[in-house]
């Protein structure tokens, strides 16, 4: 039997109190959302149902005139899945632990293989930078700004959900459940939370700090509407059992739905002042955290550095995926705008690892006396982790970028074979897909237009651009010169890329304007749809593609307009309503199999219809690092795409302490330049 939620105002309102005193003397207007929280689980299950209801209705009144075939098939397997919603229509529910189905066969994942080395050893200052050259505008996880290049350092890659995929093998291993059960529907989970599972400050992770999570994510108080949007369609609610237990129900089935599902916590507690000012009060707010870093207020100096500190007697310390990885007690970041800066503080053991995929850093500037004695080590890394999506983004609402055929002209006028061979000194491969490195979910058949002075010129004359003005720009019969602007960060490895694209395009007749501009600031202008090309990538995580955000219609134009929707992945503005099932089918896979045709599908068309400009990509990475910092014999973990990432490194002091004392006194070591390729794809012999 279900409690009525006015129960659960009960036991929380004791809190509420505390919350409410301390923000008195904070500064900021006391705000507490509990009755408004209560308010909106009520208010939107009643909306879900009414969709619902409407919805049924108007699946009743189709079903019952003659369709053709397919449609009455789509329509009554749609039919089918809302049965199912209506049996438990809503999407926040209160139970008792006694509530709990009696059949449940649990899992715990402990199966999959240890990580990290029993050889870690913790203690020490790991020394880092803030990735991007820019100080981030927010400590906040969601919400304005707060998809920023340093949040994967406090947020993606340190704390820990419900559940996640394990690294090496890509299976389900435990968070803070320690134990789950997928209904035989494939959709519904449910979740035991470890009872050791400890939020930074102490307080127990409870389920009802789930359903904050959903709380946030669904509220009007975020202005971006990504989460609005995901957790309204691909979720069909969520249950709590006590404190102890919690249930997700996925819109639809899933393979690895316990993974899928397995969303982080929002502590109740903290959340509680959750509301219209939330950017504004949470802006510069350290969170409680699950992970085993936290952020303390004493180390922000803005504009400068962040650091994170070990979470003293952190609960997943002697966890199994957890007990070997996380092992520096302190990690400073700091910023520098320099890139070549932050090189000369790594040579002066300031930066303690320095990732060396700049070509020209890794064959000539370590040729340098740290590395030749033995103080600075070099490893090639080779891994399975998907591609970055790196490449030159065509904004498709600007008039001249609409035209197909001046797209496949830009692609072949883009010459990243020769950035490949120059720039990289043959250290890359060119990239094809969106979504490559998911193993059998990648097309191996899609093949990127190669550059080409003849064929780009073919597809201009096309459109239309048929005459050389006197700096060899092509112009149309109306004046208009093949001319464009590309948007990208500021990068001493990107900027000389740049050049080399700009140059090859005027060989085939197109003025490439170049725009560079600091890493935050470029990206936010990328995000409002301000840009005409963007050279920019996305960095998705195994073990599935995902089109939708970035291709679906509803995330390209304000409804009902043709202005750009501002704030959404579709950075293309592509929209196209043929598309757009296809998109929605991959999203709502409910096999291996659905997934594969439907990534086949969307990267044929994409490509077809010459929707962006593949660059190119790395089936390793490069590093360097002070003999201090110590790994794994197999160096790192499968699927991860940065030395760091994965947290399986450790500062060993007493190394430390000798290699500082042999740089004093002359002594040196034998030179090191690894190669760990055990995942390294193999050539098939002919």
């Amino acid at each position: 039997m279900m409690r009525p939620l006015l129960v659960f105002v009960a036991v929380v309102f004791t809190a509420v109190l505390s919350s409410c005193q301390r923000q008195a003397g904070s500064g900021e207007a006391a705000y507490d959302n509990t009755a408004e929280r209560i308010a909106f689980y009520e208010r939107y299950n009643a909306e879900v149902l009414k969709k619902l209801q409407d919805r049924r209705a108007e699946l009743d009144a189709a079903l019952a005139k003659d369709l053709p075939d397919p449609e009455r098939k789509d329509k009554k397997s749609e039919s089918d899945a809302l049965n199912h919603h209506l049996e438990r229509p809503k999407y926040f529910e209160v139970f008792t632990e006694a509530d709990l189905p009696k059949d449940l066969q649990w899992e715990d994942g402990q199966e999959q293989p240890d990580l990290g080395s029993p050889k870690a050893k913790k203690g020490g200052t790991y020394h880092n930078i803030i990735q991007g050259n820019t100080y981030p505008p927010t400590i906040r996880c969601v919400g304005a700004e707060a998809n920023n290049s340093f949040r994967n350092c406090h947020w993606d890659d340190i704390e820990i959900g419900l559940t996640s995929f394990h690294p090496d093998t890509a299976r389900v291993m435990p968070g803070v459940s320690d134990r789950w059960s997928v209904a035989a529907d494939g959709q519904t989970i449910y979740y035991h939370i470890d009872k050791d599972a400890r939020w930074s400050d102490g307080k127990k992770v409870k389920s009802g700090d789930f359903m904050m999570t959903f709380y946030v994510y669904l509220s009007r108080y975020l202005t971006e509407p990504y989460y609005r949007t995901y957790f309204g369609e691909q979720y069909w609610g969520i249950a709590t059992y006590g404190d102890d237990y919690l249930c997700i129900r996925l819109a639809y089935p899933k393979p690895l739905a316990a993974a899928q599902a397995g969303v982080y916590a929002f502590q109740e507690d903290f959340y509680r002042e959750f509301g219209p000012d939330f950017e504004k009060r949470y802006n510069w707010r350290p969170r409680p955290t699950t992970g085993a870093y936290k952020i303390r207020e004493e180390d922000i100096d803005k504009g400068r550095s962040i650091a994170m500190t070990r979470v003293k007697d952190w609960w997943a310390k002697d966890k199994k995926f957890y007990r070997n990885r996380f092992n520096a007690d302190r990690i400073e970041y700091t910023l520098v705008r320099d890139e070549e800066k932050v090189f000369q503080l790594f040579l002066r053991g300031e930066v303690d690892c320095y990732l060396l995929n700049d070509a020209k850093k890794w064959y000539e500037k370590t040729e340098v006396p740290q590395v030749f004695d033995g103080y600075i080590e070099k490893a090639t890394f080779y891994n399975e982790y998907p591609a970055i999506s790196r490449g030159l983004y065509f904004n498709l609402s600007r008039p001249l970028l609409s035209n197909q055929d001046i797209r496949i002209g830009l692609q072949h006028a883009s010459n990243f074979e020769k950035v490949i061979e120059m720039d990289l000194r043959g250290d890359g491969e060119r990239l094809n897909l969106l979504c490559a490195g998911f193993g059998e979910f990648s097309n191996p058949n899609v093949r990127t237009r190669p550059f080409s002075i003849h064929l780009a010129r073919e597809a201009f004359a096309r459109a239309g651009f048929t005459k050389a003005g006197a700096d060899g720009v092509l112009e149309n019969a109306q004046g208009q010169r093949l001319s464009f602007t590309i948007n990208f960060s500021k990068h001493p490895i990107i900027d000389p890329i740049m050049l080399r694209i700009k140059e090859e395009a005027l060989r085939c007749g197109v003025e490439y304007k170049l725009e560079g501009m600091d890493g935050t600031a470029s990206f936010q202008k990328v995000l409002r749809k301000e840009h005409e090309i963007a050279f920019t990538g996305w960095q998705l995580t195994p073990p599935f593609p995902d089109y939708f955000q970035q291709f679906h219609s509803s995330e390209a134009y304000e409804p009902g307009s043709d202005k750009p929707r501002p704030m959404t992945n579709n950075i293309s503005v592509f929209s196209d309503s043929s598309v757009d099932p296809i998109l929605e089918e991959n999203r709502a896979a409910r096999s291996l199999e659905s997934i594969k045709d439907s990534s086949w599908k969307i990267e044929e068309i994409m490509n077809d219809r010459a929707i962006w400009v593949p660059s190119y990509e790395r089936p390793f990475f490069r590093v360097g690092y002070w003999r201090w910092v110590r790994w794994p014999d197999n160096f790192n973990v499968r699927l991860t795409n940065e030395a760091d990432t994965s947290y399986v490194h450790w500062i060993d002091s007493d190394i430390k302490a000798d290699t500082e004392d042999a740089m004093k006194h002359g002594r040196t070591f034998p030179e090191q330049n690894l190669i760990f390729d055990q995942y390294r794809k193999k050539t098939p012999e002919k």
